[in-house]
C-alpha cells in the first residue's frame, strides 16, 4: 500500500480525499433517503419513484453544464454558485416535505436538487492529473474508484441507521449537510493558477469532439447497463434461493472483489496500451457473467460475484485513467461529468431492461446475467476503437494550458509549492 501512502505526501491530496469521501457518501444517502422521504410523506411508491427519476435525470443533464463552466471559469466560482443554489433547493424541498406538499411539488424539489448539484466528482477527478505526477495518477484513480464503491455500500447502511434513529426527512437533511461539508472542504483549498499559460482553444462540442472520449463514454454506458442487469439479477438469485433479505450479501461480495482488485491495480506500473487491457477485462467479464447466469445456488453465485468484482475493479479504474489521458486539459472536468451522466443513464436503462427480462422469464435470473454479458461483449468491441498507444497522463500538447485545479498548481509548478 506504499503507492497510496505516497499520494498523501503531496500538498492538497489529503483534503481532496476527505472531500471525495464526504461527497461520495452523501450521494447514495440522498438517493435512498429521498425515495423513502417522499414515500413517507405521500404514502405512494409511484411518487417516490418519480421523484428519484426526476432527480437522476436532472443530475445527468446538468452536471456536464456545470462542469463545462468549471473548465472555463475555474472550480471556485462554479462550486460557490451551485452550492448556494443547492442549499436553496434543499431548503425548499425540506419545507415542502414538512408541510406535506403535493407530490408534484416534491418531485419538482427533487428535480431542483439534481439540477443544482455541485460538480464535486468531475472537479476532483479532473484535478488528480494536475496535482500529481503522471506515475501516481493510476493509484489516485484506483483510490477514487475504491472509495466510490465503498461509499455506495456505506450509504445504504447510513440511511438504515439514520431512518431508524430519526426519520427519512431528517436523513435527507443530513445528506445535504454532507454535500455542503464536502464542497466547503474543496473550497478551503488554495486555488493557484499559472498566469503565463496561453488561452486554450475550445470546441463547441467540448470533450465530445474527441473520438476516443466518445468511445470511452460508450464503454461506460455498456458497463453500467451490465451492472444494472447484475443488480437486478442479484435480487432474483436471493429471491429464488428463498433468502431475499440476503441480496445485500451478494452485492457485498461483488463490492469486495471490486475494492480488492482496484487497490491492487493502483500499485502496478502503468501500461501505455490500455486498449488491450480494456478489451481483455470486458471479455473476461462477459464470460464470468454467462457462467454466473447458468450456475444455480446462492453460495456458488456469491463466489462467482466476487470474481466478477475482481475483474470490474481494475476495469473501472482504468476507465478513469484513460479518460484523464485522452481528454484535453481544457475539457477534462466536462469529460468526467459526461462519464457520470452516462453512468446514471446506463444504470437506469440496465435496471429497467433487466426488470423486464426478469418478469418475462418468470423470475429466473439467467436472462439478466446473459444480458449483462452481452453488454460486456459490446464494451469489449468498443475498446478496440481506442488508439493503440495513448499519451502519458498529464502530457500537454503544444499551446494547451493546464486546467485550474481547486487546490494546488499545475504539475509544472507543483514542486516549488510543496
Amino acid at each position: 500500500m506504499r503507492a497510496y501512502g505516497v499520494l498523501f505526501t503531496f500538498r492538497g491530496v489529503p483534503r481532496l480525499v476527505v472531500a471525495l469521501t464526504v461527497t461520495r457518501l452523501a450521494a447514495p444517502v440522498l438517493n435512498l433517503s429521498l425515495l423513502l422521504a417522499v414515500v413517507a410523506v405521500q404514502g405512494s411508491y409511484l411518487a417516490g419513484g418519480l421523484a428519484l427519476t426526476g432527480f437522476a435525470v436532472a443530475l445527468a443533464l446538468f452536471v456536464p453544464v456545470s462542469a463545462r463552466l468549471v473548465d472555463r471559469l475555474g472550480p471556485r466560482p462554479v462550486l460557490v454558485s451551485t452550492l448556494l443554489l443547492h442549499f436553496g433547493a434543499y431548503a425548499l424541498t425540506l419545507i415542502a416535505m414538512s408541510h406535506h406538499a403535493p407530490a408534484s411539488v416534491l418531485i419538482g424539489g427533487a428535480v431542483a436538487l439534481g439540477a443544482s448539484n455541485p460538480p464535486a466528482s468531475p472537479v476532483i477527478r479532473s484535478t488528480w492529473p494536475v496535482v500529481l505526477p503522471a506515475r501516481h495518477t493510476r493509484a489516485a484513480f484506483a483510490l477514487d474508484a475504491v472509495l466510490n464503491e465503498v461509499m455506495v455500500v456505506m450509504g445504504a447502511l447510513v440511511v438504515s441507521a439514520l431512518v431508524a434513529a430519526t426519520s427519512p426527512v431528517i436523513t435527507v437533511a443530513m445528506a445535504g449537510v454532507g454535500t455542503c461539508a464536502g464542497i466547503l472542504i474543496l473550497l478551503s483549498m488554495p486555488d493557484r493558477v499559472r498566469e503565463d499559460a496561453p488561452a486554450p482553444r475550445r470546441r463547441l462540442l467540448g470533450p465530445l469532439g474527441s473520438r476516443e472520449v466518445r468511445v470511452l463514454l460508450g464503454i461506460t454506458a455498456c458497463d453500467m447497463l451490465a451492472f444494472g442487469c447484475v443488480l437486478v439479477g442479484v435480487t432474483a438469485v436471493a429471491t429464488t434461493g428463498g433468502v431475499p433479505e440476503l441480496s445485500g450479501v451478494l452485492l457485498g461480495a461483488y463490492s469486495f472483489g471490486v475494492v480488492v482488485s482496484a487497490l491492487g491495480f493502483g500499485t502496478r506500473q502503468r501500461d501505455p496500451r490500455p486498449r488491450r487491457q480494456l478489451a481483455t477485462l470486458h471479455a473476461a467479464s462477459a464470460v464470468l457473467l454467462v457462467v454466473t447466469g447458468l450456475v444455480p445456488g446462492f453460495l456458488l453465485n456469491a463466489a462467482l460475484l466476487v470474481v466478477v468484482g475482481l475483474v470490474a475493479g481494475p476495469r473501472d479504474a482504468l476507465h478513469q485513467v484513460v479518460l484523464g489521458d485522452v481528454a484535453a486539459p481544457e475539457h477534462r472536468a466536462e469529460a468526467f461529468a459526461w462519464m457520470s451522466t452516462f453512468m446514471w443513464l446506463g444504470n437506469g436503462i440496465g435496471t429497467a431492461l433487466a426488470g423486464r427480462l426478469l418478469a418475462e422469464a418468470g423470475g429466473a435470473h439467467r436472462t439478466t446475467f446473459l444480458a449483462g454479458a452481452a453488454e460486456a461483449v459490446a464494451a469489449a468491441g468498443l475498446s478496440l476503437f481506442l488508439g493503440p498507444v495513448l499519451r502519458a497522463a498529464g502530457a500537454l500538447p503544444p499551446g494547451r494550458a493546464p486546467i485550474r485545479p481547486v487546490g494546488g498548481t499545475p504539475r509544472s509548478n507543483w514542486r516549488k509549492h510543496r
